[in-house]
């Protein structure tokens, strides 16, 4: 029923927005409907044939308003109503949420001559300025400040969860809540096509501390309090060499440091999990990473694309010190990273190797290879979707390719093709025989 009122209303406000835009004024608005399926086959790398098919279905609505007040201020607001549903096949195991997600709302006011600024008060969404290296791509509630001077652009925030995100669920986000951010960045276009950007994000956690032998909310766990500090800076710059082509490139490097404690969680009884370990760590991790990208001046279609990422890993767990680099817990799905394995940039190195094909105007395929090991040896990874851990005798992560095929319809449609193969490497001992897929179709339809 969730799902028939979805498109029910998709389909009436798509009739009613040509007549209601004719009327203008100083209400804009638009619309986009998302319907998403993908399957994930190999979760438990085949240990588990009643856990190892993981099929998730999105339907989502999104509306967007902004309303003029003045010349210089403006509310908005982004809302999607989503129904979303995770099952376990073969266990049968369902997880369904449906309801009304903020996105976006708030104020905005627009001030300044020779300093062009915006101020927002309200949820916002903050994203990189890169696909590949993900700082952020998050929704916050914030209050954020923009401001452009000549080839400056500054944006300064502090963030800190104030509701729950949607009506689907009764409580804030345990990795959220409590937890204030102060984002930084600073871009400099110091020359047409040349870019550096500097970051800063401080993230101190005032959230509920556990002690061992207590028992938590499974629902509402949040395995880690941490007051972290990241620094970096990335190049993004563009090249044209005569009869050689166009050259893309992108040059990244980040530090992390800072206290964090950690807790490990039994599985639950009754949906309830208790605490079995504490353990207090100084953290100290960097990571770098390029990405280059070249169009031939012959074959002007096609790109051919290298990169390699490094995230450091922590040669000795045992001694209260954590080396390893880690995100900002702000970057998303990870998806830069491979489809299927989506790891998150900690001890681990990753190398990539493509190829995009602009078929048509309409029409782009990327073949995308990457291959993952760790930088230390280590019996687990950091945020992987797979449940297998690693051996901890190899570093030899394993390898994935990509296949994405984007088709730009007529109309606003978006079509998005997706498939993913694994091949697990000798760190997962016992499984490197197998082989995980994931296979994803996306409808973006926007009015």
């Amino acid at each position: 029923m969730r799902k028939l009122f979805v498109v029910l209303l998709a389909s009436g406000l798509f009739y009613l927005s040509p007549v209601a835009a004719e009327s203008g004024g100083p209400l804009d608005y638009s619309f986009q409907i998302d319907l998403e399926r993908s399957a994930l086959e190999g979760l438990s790398l085949g240990s588990d044939s009643a856990e190892d098919r993981l099929v998730e279905e999105d339907y989502e609505f999104e509306f967007s308003l902004e309303y003029q007040l003045t010349e210089n201020s403006y509310l908005f607001f982004t809302g999607i109503l989503i129904d979303e549903t995770e099952t376990v096949e073969n266990s049968g195991v369902e997880e369904d949420v449906s309801g009304l997600e903020r996105k976006q709302m708030g104020f905005g006011y627009f001030f300044g001559e020779s300093i062009k600024s915006e101020l927002h008060i309200g949820r916002m969404e903050f994203i990189s300025a890169s696909e590949w290296w993900l700082w952020w791509d998050e929704e916050l509630d914030a209050v954020s400040l923009d401001s452009t001077y000549g080839d400056l652009e500054a944006m300064l925030v502090l963030a800190e969860e104030q509701a729950r995100e949607s009506t689907g669920v009764d409580f804030i986000d345990p990795e959220f809540e409590d937890v204030r951010r102060i984002m930084l960045s600073l871009a400099w276009e110091f020359n047409p096509g040349h870019s550096l950007i500097f970051y800063y994000l401080d993230q101190t956690d005032n959230s509920q501390s556990y002690n061992v032998g207590e028992f938590e909310d499974y629902d509402k766990i949040d395995e880690e309090d941490a007051d972290l500090e990241w620094t970096g800076v990335s190049y993004l710059g563009e090249f044209e060499v005569e009869s050689v082509g166009e050259f893309e490139i992108e040059l990244h490097v980040a530090e992390v440091s800072g206290d964090e404690t950690v807790y490990e969680f039994d599985d639950p009884v009754a949906g309830s999990s208790e605490v079995v370990e504490r353990e207090q760590n100084r953290v100290e991790g960097s990571a770098q990473s390029y990405l280059i990208s070249w169009t031939p001046l012959a074959l002007d279609d096609w790109s051919f694309i290298l990169g390699r990422a490094t995230g450091s890993g922590d040669s000795n767990p045992d001694n209260n010190r954590d080396d390893s680099f880690r995100q900002s817990g702000l970057q998303g799905e990870s998806e830069s990273f491979g489809e299927f394995y989506q790891p998150e940039l900690s001890n681990l190195v990753v190398d990539l190797i493509g190829v995009e094909w602009e078929v048509s105007e309409d029409v782009e395929i990327a073949l995308l290879r990457y291959e993952y090991e760790q930088d230390e040896l280590a019996d687990e990874m950091r945020n992987v979707s797979i449940e297998i851990d690693p051996s901890g005798n190899s570093r030899d992560l394993g390898r994935e390719t990509d296949l994405v095929v984007t088709i730009e319809a007529r109309g606003g449609l978006e079509i998005i093709l997706t498939a993913a193969e694994f091949d697990p490497g000798s760190a997962y001992e016992g499984f490197s025989d197998e082989i995980g897929t994931f296979t994803k179709i996306e409808f973006v339809y926007e009015f």
